[in-house]
């Protein structure tokens, strides 16, 4: 589902009380919302005008690693990546607070870019489940915020999704599956196959949020240029991966008391790391 946000909305950053409950609803049944054109084009364009070129240096140095001419980097913690939009975007922020908590975190700060040339990726889901025994359906504990730097089209690679219970799965599943040599027979590819997904387009500058658990793939990008994701994780407040983004103090001490909550856990008093310089 697509929200578009009233002039209201856009001019206070805060979503009116139903609509709130509605995007709620949406994530906890169908995995995930889309909020269309949430962050301005010229943030957004200054945004992909500095990532570009680090991209194009990662590359050079690293290659590519989750796919054919498709790539995950981890960004650095400055402008203007950590711009509030990003961060926290007040749009997203009241949709993850009432789905994980108002003392949830952020521990991962990325970009996924297909570019062209790009292959299908099998579907998967981006996390083990917590109690792999369990039958039942827990709630949801991490969100994945994806924000495009571009417009997502059919041509360009657009993010397919298995929505409407598949992150309530309590069935094993994790990138064991995304390389396309391994055992196609894997439970959650040869399911996928016969269930229904749906592919997700959208403006630049949109933010969905969905269930970490939703299955989903990467598709092909059959245009002539990059398609670009900034990614971010935020999790329930006893649940982390371990911290991972690195943060100057001085950098965290200039962060809005906002983003100081959400990344409150992450290396405070770390040098920046260069993309290059990050492992996966």
């Amino acid at each position: 589902m697509k929200i578009q946000l009233t002039e209201q909305e856009k001019a206070t950053q805060k979503l009116n009380p139903e609509t709130l409950e509605i995007a709620v609803e949406q994530v906890r049944a169908n995995g995930y919302i889309i909020f269309d054109k949430v962050i301005s084009e010229d943030k957004i364009t200054h945004i992909r005008n500095n990532f570009d070129p680090l991209f194009d240096e990662y590359i050079e140095r690293n290659g590519y690693n989750t796919g054919t001419n498709r790539a995950q980097m981890f960004l650095p913690f400055i402008e203007p990546f950590i711009d509030k939009d990003i961060i926290c975007n007040p749009i997203a922020t009241s949709v993850i607070d009432q789905l994980l908590g108002k003392d949830n975190h952020c521990n991962y700060f990325a970009s996924d870019t297909p570019m062209p040339g790009s292959d299908y990726q099998n579907a998967h889901c981006d996390i083990m489940p917590l109690f792999p025994e369990l039958s039942i359906p827990l709630p949801v504990f991490s969100l994945v915020l994806n924000i495009p730097l571009v417009d997502v089209t059919e041509e360009n690679g657009p993010l397919e999704v298995w929505p409407g219970g598949t992150h309530q799965n309590p069935d094993r599943s994790n990138h064991v599956t995304l390389d396309n040599s391994v055992n196609p027979h894997l439970h959650i590819v040869r399911a996928a196959e016969h269930m229904y997904s749906e592919k997700v387009f959208m403006s630049a500058g949109s933010i969905i949020i969905r269930d970490i658990r939703m299955w989903h793939r990467g598709t092909p990008n059959r245009s002539n240029a990059r398609r670009t994701n900034l990614a971010m994780t935020f999790n329930r407040s006893w649940y982390s991966a371990g911290s991972s983004i690195p943060i100057p103090q001085e950098t965290y001490d200039r962060l809005p008391k906002k983003a100081q909550e959400l990344f409150r856990m992450e290396r405070i008093g770390s040098p920046i790391k260069m993309p290059w310089e990050c492992s996966i």
